[in-house]
């Protein structure tokens, strides 16, 4: 048989111009350190698109490519191949004509799979390439409709068997307990938990009304409806995740706090429960702390600006001081400490954090969670840190002048201390501190960094819409000064990829003030936090705005993000 003589990937992408010289020697390189094959690199780096790779290769080998969004599968299809090789092998089995059956997969030179799906099924196998994420997503989207159908039978048995139950006050406990623990109810709030993790959601709102139990799912900082329950099942589902969090379901009229863990789709997901009493019954919101989600996750995978990134490297890299991140209510601040953390994970440090509660298990740290209701406060944790020949601490929040005091005490002694403020920006941190009643001259001999950080949604790049932005808008933005025609600004529209929000995953941007001899001087004056962040511009302080500006300039996200995060007000057109 005379031997094929195929082009190469790299070859046929250079042919079709999707990758230029330049790029190949810089993948080459990569690979060199990093391993992978080139194609892995080429999409890693973003010198080529998913799609790209997917029609290099059908050229390559010879086989049609497609694209799969809106691509309606067949069950009976489907159904040749069990669902939990269709999910490892990433294969989307599409048609069957005969003996042969087609599957679409990102990876048509796998012959082990190919010949594990030829020993399964029984059938000669026929290959079609297509991007993983394509592959990802239906794979999700199928599953999830039966998810989703199962849903609605479950409680269309349960309404039946339910239809005289009565308001909270009026059940007996014992029955509650019982409805709590039947099958259908099980199934039910399991439906709801492995959905919320599928969709990547961080929360899970579970809210009662007149006529009906709603289900919200927040999902990159937004809350978006999920469903709807029927008002029977409202205090059997509520029930069952009190059963589960090991709360006091008699107790339904004061607010409750607890946690569970369940091991879902192959990994440990930890859930913190809280509970209020309101006008139609309890709600309840189920934070998610999905530890797939922070594995390997290190300061340089948070999405930070150059600049930011060299600036807070430096400063996880001094033996001792204090690094203080700061921003409102889940925009990410323990994420990028925890990511500093890992960073620096070695086995000839002792890293402790204290934590209100702990949200991520790291392997090698020493985490303690406060009790207050024990005494075991921020403060006396602390003071027992500094026995315990600590290098590192992670201070969760310095929530009061006692805790800060003996933070920064902690940082003024050979240690290195991270912790948490709720400011709106960098400078007024520091002017916290010392409003805290923290001596001046102490914030300026432990402060070493300060990070204010918000995180911005990433515009989905499957759908994205690009458009050139008007003078007007460019003028408001005080971009003038590029050429406009160079700038390509992005609108989100919607595809299945995205859950047709038009955004997929965060980024953080931050802005950042290295404490200097000048900084230190504003401190020790107790300058106000106007006047140090003037300073602070001088020496090179790049403001949040401007760093989340230059996310949009990168096509990373939107002008509607910005202004959203920002609270600019501009035209988008």
């Amino acid at each position: 048989m005379a031997k094929v003589n195929r082009m190469s990937l790299e070859s046929i992408l250079l042919k079709e111009k999707f990758l230029t010289e330049k790029d190949l020697k810089k993948a080459e390189q990569y690979q060199k350190k990093n391993g992978k094959t080139l194609s892995q690199v080429f999409i890693k780096l973003g010198l080529v698109t998913e799609e790209q790779v997917v029609i290099g290769l059908a050229e390559q080998l010879g086989l049609p490519h497609m694209k799969l969004t809106n691509y309606k599968l067949d069950p009976n299809v489907m159904e040749i191949v069990p669902e939990k090789i269709i999910k490892k092998d990433k294969v989307v089995p599409l048609s069957k004509s005969g003996n042969t059956l087609t599957v679409a997969t990102a990876d048509p030179l796998d012959v082990l799979m190919i010949d594990d799906l030829r020993t399964i099924t029984g059938c000669n196998i026929q290959t079609i390439v297509a991007t993983l994420s394509e592959i990802n997503q239906v794979i999700e989207d199928y599953y999830s409709a039966i998810v989703t159908e199962s849903l609605e039978e479950l409680m269309k048995k349960f309404g039946k068997k339910t239809e005289k139950l009565e308001i909270i006050t009026n059940i007996n406990l014992d029955k509650l307990v019982k409805q709590a623990k039947e099958a259908p109810i099980i199934k039910m709030v399991n439906l709801i938990l492995s959905r919320a993790i599928e969709a990547r959601a961080s929360d899970i709102h579970i809210e009662p009304f007149a006529k009906k139990l709603q289900i919200r799912y927040r999902i990159d900082g937004i809350l978006y409806p999920f469903t709807s329950l029927s008002k029977k099942v409202q205090h059997a589902v509520i029930s069952r995740i009190k059963i589960l969090s090991e709360l006091n379901i008699a107790e339904h009229r004061l607010p409750q706090d607890g946690r569970f863990r369940v091991k879902a789709h192959r990994r440990d997901v930890d859930f913190r429960v809280s509970t209020i009493p309101t006008r139609f019954g309890e709600k309840v919101v189920i934070r998610l702390f999905d530890k797939a989600q922070l594995m390997g996750l290190t300061i340089d995978k948070l999405g930070f600006e150059e600049n930011i990134l060299q600036k807070y490297q430096r400063a996880i890299s001094q033996p001792y001081g204090m690094i203080v991140i700061t921003g409102p209510t889940s925009c990410g601040k323990s994420t990028s400490l925890h990511a500093a953390i890992e960073t620096l994970n070695s086995p000839d440090k002792n890293i402790l954090t204290i934590e209100d509660p702990v949200e991520y298990e790291t392997k090698g740290i020493n985490q303690v969670q406060i009790h207050e209701k024990i005494g075991l406060t921020f403060p006396r944790a602390l003071r027992a840190f500094l026995r315990q020949d600590p290098d590192i601490i992670m201070l969760g929040e310095m929530r009061d002048a006692e805790t800060a005091n003996i933070g920064i005490q902690a940082a003024l002694t050979g240690h290195l201390l991270f912790t948490t403020l709720h400011t709106n920006d960098a400078p007024g941190a520091i002017t916290r501190l010392i409003n805290m009643k923290v001596e001046p001259f102490l914030v300026s001999g432990a402060l070493i960094f300060v990070g204010a950080q918000r995180l911005m949604r990433k515009v989905c790049k499957n759908c994205a819409l690009p458009y050139k932005p008007s003078p007007l808008l460019l003028k408001e933005l005080n971009i003038e000064d590029r050429k406009a025609e160079d700038i390509i600004f992005y609108k989100a529209k919607g595809c299945s990829l995205c859950n047709n929000t038009g955004y997929k995953g965060r980024i953080a941007a931050m802005e950042a003030v290295e404490i200097n001899d000048e900084i230190r001087e504003l401190i020790l004056k107790k300058a106000s936090d106007v006047e140090i962040k003037k300073t602070a511009i001088s020496i090179g302080m790049i403001p949040l705005r401007e760093n989340a500006l230059a996310k949009v300039l990168r096509g990373k996200t939107t002008i509607e993000e910005l202004a959203r995060v920002t609270g600019m007000i501009a035209e988008t057109e």
